[in-house]
C-alpha cells in the first residue's frame, strides 16, 4: 500500500528551481524560539506529510529547518509556522536527490551553528507502473532518494545525536514495506529497506538516549495519489481507506516522542499489517499479485 512521499512524478510535474538556499522572514531575531524544545530537520517539507509533520512539531514547541525543492511554498510555510505557532523556522531550497546534497546540507547547518534534535526522513520518490515500462533512470534516482539519500543523512546527523546523548529521527516509512507490491515494486522495496534500517538502529541505539521512528502509513491523500506517471499508469486508491496528510502527521509525531520504533496509522492499516505479519511468505506473493492489479491500470486514453 503505497504511501507517496515529499516528491513523485507525473505528466504535470511542476517545475522548481533547487536554489542552493532560501530564508524566510522567520528567521529574523535569531535562531531559536523562547523556551525551545528543540530544532527539528524536516525533508519533503513543502507540502503533504512533510508540511503537517512541520506543524506538529512547530505546534509541539520545536523550531524548524524545512528542506524541499521548492522554494516559494517553503517560505509560506515558514511564515505559517512564524505566525500560527510563534516558533523559529528557516528553510532551505535543495534538490536532495543531486551528488552530494546530504553532506552539503549537513555541512551548511554546522556553519550556521544549528544544531538538530529531530531528524524526519520525508523526502521521497513514487514510481507506479510495470518494471520493464519504467526506465532504468527513474528506477536509480528513486533508490538513491529513498535510500541513499536517507542513509547519508541518517549517518551525518545520528552521529552528533550520539556524542550528545539525546536526539530522535523519523523515518516516514509506508505500508508498503511489509510485503511486495507488483507494480510498485521498486517503491516498496526502497520502503523495505527502511523500515529494516530503522529497525536495526532502533535496537543498535538502545540505552544511547537516541530513538529511531518508522511511520508506515497506508493510503493517505495527497497530491502524489492522484496523478499518472510517464507511462500513463494511475494508482486507484479507494477513498473509503484513504488517510488525510495531518492525521498521518499526528500518529508520526506521537510516535516519534514516544520513542516507538514502528507505527502504523489507522485502524485498517494496523488490521492490514497484522494479517500481513500473520501470512506465510506464498500466500503474502498472492495478495500482493492482487494489490498491484487493484491499485494500478492502464488509461485508456
Amino acid at each position: 500500500m503505497p504511501r507517496p512521499t515529499g516528491q513523485a512524478r507525473s505528466k504535470a510535474k511542476a517545475k522548481t528551481a533547487a536554489k542552493p538556499r532560501a530564508r524566510s522572514r522567520s528567521d529574523k531575531g535569531g535562531r531559536r524560539s523562547p523556551a525551545s524544545k528543540g530544532m527539528v530537520l524536516v525533508t519533503g517539507a513543502s507540502r503533504g506529510i512533510g508540511a503537517e509533520l512541520a506543524k506538529q512539531f512547530a505546534q509541539g514547541g520545536h523550531d524548524l529547518v524545512l528542506v524541499a525543492r521548492n522554494a516559494g511554498q517553503l517560505l509560506e510555510l515558514a511564515t505559517a509556522i512564524r505566525d500560527d505557532y510563534g516558533r523559529w523556522a528557516t528553510t532551505v531550497a535543495l534538490d536532495l536527490g543531486e551528488p552530494g546534497a546530504a553532506q552539503k546540507l549537513y555541512q551548511q547547518l554546522r556553519r550556521e551553528d544549528i544544531e538538530i534534535d529531530v531528524l524526519v526522513n520525508n523526502a521521497g520518490l513514487l514510481d507506479n507502473g510495470e518494471f520493464t515500462a519504467i526506465p532504468m533512470g527513474d528506477h536509480l534516482q528513486l533508490i538513491n532518494l529513498n535510500i541513499a539519500v536517507l542513509t547519508a543523512l541518517t549517518h551525518q546527523f545520528l552521529a552528533p545525536m550520539r556524542a550528545r546523548g539525546s536526539g530522535r529521527i523519523l523515518n516516514v516509512a509506508s505500508l508498503a514495506s511489509l510485503q511486495p507490491v507488483p507494480n510498485l515494486a521498486v517503491y516498496a522495496a526502497s520502503k523495505a529497506y527502511v523500515l529494516s534500517l530503522t529497525e536495526a538502529l532502533s535496537e543498535e541505539l538502545k540505552g544511547s538516549g537516541v530513538t529511531v521512528t518508522a511511520l508506515c502509513p497506508g493510503f493517505v491523500r495527497t497530491d502524489m495519489t492522484v496523478g499518472s506517471n510517464a507511462e500513463g499508469n494511475d494508482l486507484h486508491l479507494p477513498s473509503a481507506l484513504m488517510l488525510s496528510p495531518q492525521f498521518v502527521a499526528e500518529e508520526g509525531y506521537e510516535a516519534c516522542m514516544k520513542g516507538e520504533t514502528i507505527r502504523v496509522p489507522g485502524l485498517g492499516g494496523r488490521l492490514v499489517a497484522g494479517f500481513t505479519e500473520l501470512q506465510p511468505r506464498a500466500v503474502r506473493r498472492l495478495t500482493a499479485g492482487l494489490l498491484g492489479r487493484v491499485l494500478l491500470k492502464k488509461d485508456p486514453s
